[in-house]
């Protein structure tokens, strides 16, 4: 079968129109809401614990 300007806009069209059918379910299944952060292990090396605080106070 030959190809033509027709047939191949429609092939465009379908496979713009199942682009957007994938990019819909993603976006439904994606969850609403960001997850909360976490505190890890990198993040808190730099914070003082409660007991050291005053240590880091005292300083003056």
């Amino acid at each position: 079968m030959p190809d033509t300007k027709s047939g191949r806009e429609r092939k465009g069209r379908n496979k713009r129109r199942q682009l957007e059918s994938r990019l819909n379910e993603r976006e439904l299944e994606a969850a609403d809401e960001p997850p909360e952060p976490t505190l890890d292990a990198e993040d808190s090396e730099y914070l003082p614990e409660p007991d050291e605080l005053d240590e880091w106070l005292d300083t003056e």
